[in-house]
């Protein structure tokens, strides 16, 4: 069982923090679970707290938390065995660093820095957050590369808005539909490359999500149609290749007794083992696909978002 802090421990640990003015806010800490927790300080409109935390021996777990006037926290988190380098790390690094503004969107960025060779850290992006009015745009992304980053949209208006479920997919083949989910709608990204250009990859198609929400929330349904007309045919298109790819197996085994292929072909040979290899290479994909006819993209004509529909559009009610 992990001891409490003694005072000396405490002392010894908060030297570095005290030098560089930095509180003890020792009411809000917890000596039991070997967390510390500093007072707040105010930077250019911005509020942060620090964290320091002892698991193990010699392991040290520093955070910080910027929260802006509005509310919109990032995070900034090291891992070391010496607290005075975990806070010189963190202190590097602008507050400002985790924030981005634009055009009817804010976003907060979070990060943990990791070694980088030598005394250098590296700045690596774990989640991030983007509010554009009453939406709020999540992204998660997950420390292994290879495995596809988790978005969520939420909507803090209500429940009565609508959206096409190709309303991020537009944006290209890394970003997938949107599905329900029990608080929003939740849908998947595909991150490039690995770190730390794996990271600047998520914090651009965030950035890139963020104002193409921002510019179609602030226009009339029809114009995200109109604007995005042909990446929505190429959605769907992408959206009926597992389907497409099934027919033409099926037709393909059923047309080979006809073919009259000799038993030693590469053809005849590729058609009959295509089945199992397709599937094969299925459960190796990072997403199994859907099976799917999905619907033929049209402008709706509801004159807001928040709208229903008028009668014969049938477009956001799916």
């Amino acid at each position: 069982m992990t001891e409490p802090f003694t005072h000396h421990e405490i002392m010894a640990m908060i030297e570095p923090f005290t030098r560089s003015g930095r509180q003890l806010d020792l009411a809000a800490s917890d000596r039991l679970e070997r967390r510390l927790l500093f007072k707040p300080v105010e930077r250019c409109a911005l509020r942060e707290v620090l964290e320091l935390a002892n698991p193990q021996p010699d392991s040290y777990r520093l955070i910080r938390r910027v929260t802006t006037e509005r509310g919109l926290e990032a995070r900034l988190r090291i891992e070391g065995r010496n607290p005075g380098d975990l806070l010189a790390a963190i202190d590097s690094v602008p507050s400002s660093r985790h924030f981005r503004e634009g055009h009817g969107f804010e976003i907060a960025a979070s990060h943990r820095l990791e070694p980088g060779g030598g005394a250098l850290e590296r700045l690596l992006f774990t989640d991030g957050v983007a509010r554009i009015d009453e939406l709020t745009l999540s992204l998660q992304a997950p420390r292994m590369s290879g495995i596809n980053a988790e978005l969520e949209l939420a909507d803090r208006g209500g429940d009565d808005l609508k959206i096409p479920d190709d309303l991020l997919a537009v944006l290209g083949r890394d970003w997938s539909c949107l599905r329900p989910g029990t608080s929003g709608w939740r849908g998947t990204l595909r991150l490039r490359g690995r770190e730390p250009k794996r990271s600047r990859d998520a914090e651009s198609k965030l950035a890139a999500a963020a104002m193409h929400i921002a510019q179609t929330w602030s226009e009339p349904p029809r114009r995200f149609h109109e604007r995005r007309v042909s990446a929505r045919w190429a959605v769907a298109f992408r959206r009926m290749i597992p389907i497409l790819a099934s027919i033409a197996l099926i037709v393909g085994a059923a047309a080979l007794p006809r073919l009259h292929l000799p038993e030693t072909s590469a053809i005849r040979m590729l058609l009959f083992n295509a089945p199992p290899l397709l599937m094969m290479l299925v459960f190796c994909l990072r997403e199994l696909p859907r099976f799917e006819i999905p619907p033929w993209p049209r402008p709706s004509n509801a004159p807001h978002w928040r709208d229903p529909p008028l009668a014969g559009d049938a477009v956001n009610a799916r």
